[in-house]
């Protein structure tokens, strides 16, 4: 099948291209807001396509199709809807915004450090704009990656942005294609990669838009919000390629430097070769002097497709692990609600921070099969872990941060554990300044599905009495409060974590993403120890010790470390930090045991005796 564009697409001499996938379809016409008593006829391709290219086309032309004499309908391709869900799409011409000086080349995944941002509610403006005005924030953080919520046209002005209609099209309530261009050059120029979440495992469409998507879903398969996306059925090769051209042009004409691919474990597809593997393929061979990541959100605790193509794996780089939050959420709360009750046990924890996953095919009683599989180990950077991230904080009532669950303490050792860790990190927004507003679930689509309702662990959470998403409280109570950022606590949770991400950023111990040099203990209830070994020779260990437990605890640790002095780097209750607590000793003493506050941890460096 010949491997080209959908929609429509503009040349270097103003010549647009009109291509519409519909085998259903006999007749394509097309009408132009400039001729809208002109139907133009698009003439039948091979394997079901339509086309038609106009010459000399005026810029921001809007247009529509006429299937079969029907009404008129939007573009499934469109690239630009300014007004929304009417039944125009605009014209779009990618060649003319200015990325001169743009060189940045992307960042491999062992580097990277994650920021989830939502761009309705990072801001008081909800907008792409509002959003630049904090990069340099960001980057004052330590940050080196930003991860955005789904930015493609959805119904309505606010959302999550899962309920995508134009896969390819920017939210027209959060600005212009040329302004989020804007943001992922501004965010270059301080070295900050740009990673967007996609949904290619549902497509939501308005009803009277039905006619142009009936080859998109299945029609032996359905998930909790209908029909899934035919990935391997009659005319599964067109939509495919649809969403495989979808990714390629964030990448291509916004220069996004990766995707997260959400619910991927509910793509259901039997064909020879899957679909995560195609477009894994397609985009290592896009990829040229600018590296592209590819993460996926998967429920199932496979590693592969994170695993090598050459190994029976997708070629994927990375997934999140639901596993490590479930642990820590646990551990950090004692909460033992829904799928948490399932890692009540001390070992879960452990197994978390040592492989990434707490489940690698044990029987789940909350999900009552085995979960996840014992495989070999991957490296640390292909799992991506957190203490929060916007599906771990919609709940019920104002309680959804950890700050506000457990305190400020608990808060600073969620992070100590998840920075700390040998697998990638990702924030969510506002909790490096101790952000107390909860993440609800809203929007102003009253078609819209809760959110993932395809996962077995966000379920138990939708049983909670959760706020009216239609209110339009739930979405302003949503929002970043800014403020917080020059309150007393929050300065000191901002230099927490930047002393956090300075020490993972400059002391190659911390950034090294082989678990195997990592190795962990519970040496008594609620003292876990982590030493992280480097792969230089130069025996520069480090060694956290944390405390989970709501009480101090005191424990002599020199017979759990190699010999030679242990110096004291971060204690996460220290009065710097807003702790309350009396300073720990400079240098770990051998003869008396080391005193713990309840809910923090130490971070110690090794320094090798010379004997020579």
């Amino acid at each position: 099948m010949k491997k080209a564009h959908f929609g429509a697409q503009v040349d270097n001499n103003g010549n647009c291209t009109f291509r519409l996938f519909a085998p259903h379809i006999q007749d394509v016409g097309m009408t132009l807001n400039t001729k809208p008593d002109h139907t133009f006829m698009l003439s039948p391709a091979e394997h079901g396509f339509h086309e038609l290219t106009i010459n000399d086309i005026a810029p921001d032309t809007s247009y529509s199709f006429l299937l079969d004499g029907s009404k008129k309908f939007p573009d499934p391709a469109s690239l630009w809807q300014p007004e929304g869900l009417n039944s125009y799409s605009t014209i779009f011409d990618h060649h003319k915004f200015d990325w001169k000086g743009d060189n940045f080349s992307g960042l491999p995944i062992h580097e990277m450090i994650i920021y989830e941002a939502h761009i309705g509610t990072f801001s008081k403006e909800g907008t792409i704009h509002g959003l630049i005005s904090k990069l340099d924030h960001l980057s004052e953080l330590g940050i080196n990656t930003l991860e955005l919520m789904p930015v493609a046209q959805f119904a309505g002005s606010r959302g999550w942005g899962n309920e995508t209609v134009f896969p390819y099209a920017v939210h027209n309530s959060y600005g212009t294609p040329d302004e989020l261009k804007a943001l992922v050059k501004a965010s270059h120029k301080l070295g900050i990669a740009v990673i967007l979440d996609v949904e290619f495992c549902q497509h939501c469409f308005m009803k009277d838009f039905n006619a142009a998507y009936i080859p998109f879903f299945s029609d032996n398969r359905t998930m909790a919000w209908g029909k899934t996306i035919n990935f391997d059925e009659e005319y599964s090769f067109g939509v495919r390629e649809f969403y495989i051209q979808c990714a390629l042009s964030w990448l291509r004409d916004f220069h996004i430097d990766g995707l997260r691919i959400n619910n991927t474990h509910s793509i259901l597809d039997q064909s020879p070769v899957h679909f995560l593997e195609e477009l894994s393929f397609r985009i290592r061979s896009f990829e040229n002097k600018r590296k592209c990541v590819l993460i996926i959100d998967d429920k199932h605790n496979s590693p592969r497709p994170i695993m090598p193509a050459d190994k029976g794996g997708f070629g994927l780089d990375a997934l999140w692990s639901d596993d490590f939050h479930h642990a820590l959420h646990h551990r950090i709360t004692g909460d033992v609600n829904g799928v948490f009750r399932d890692y009540s046990s001390p070992e879960k924890m452990v197994s978390a921070m040592q492989h990434g996953f707490a489940y690698r095919g044990q029987f789940s009683e909350h999900r009552k099969r085995v979960h996840g599989c014992s495989q070999q180990e991957l490296s640390g950077s292909k799992l991506i872990i957190y203490s929060q991230n916007h599906d771990q904080t919609i709940c019920s009532g104002d309680e959804c941060r950890t700050i506000k669950k457990a305190g400020f303490e608990a808060a600073k050792l969620s992070a100590g554990a998840t920075l700390l860790s040998p697998y990638t990190p990702l924030l969510f927004m506002g909790e490096e300044y101790g952000e107390t507003a909860p993440f609800h679930y809203f929007s102003d689509n009253a078609e819209a599905l809760p959110p993932n309702a395809s996962n077995e662990q966000e379920l138990d959470l939708l049983s909670f009495e959760a706020p009216d998403p239609y209110d339009d409280s739930t979405f302003t109570g949503s929002q970043l409060d800014w403020n917080k950022k020059e309150s007393e606590q929050g300065k000191f949770m901002f230099e927490f974590y930047k002393k956090l991400l300075t020490l993972r950023r400059e002391h190659a111990v911390l950034k090294e993403p082989c678990h195997s040099r990592c190795q962990v203990q519970e040496i008594q209830p609620g003292l876990i120890m982590m030493i992280r070994n480097p792969s230089a020779s130069d025996g520069r260990y480090a060694s956290i010790i944390f405390n989970f437990n709501k009480t101090a605890i005191s424990e002599k640790l020199e017979a759990y470390l190699p010999k030679g002095p242990w110096t004291l780097e971060l204690y996460s209750a220290a009065k710097a930090f807003g702790g309350d607590q009396p300073p720990l000793d400079k240098i770990l003493s051998d003869s008396k045991p080391l005193e713990l506050a309840p809910q923090s941890f130490a971070l110690y460096f090794h320094t090798p005796l010379n004997i020579y």
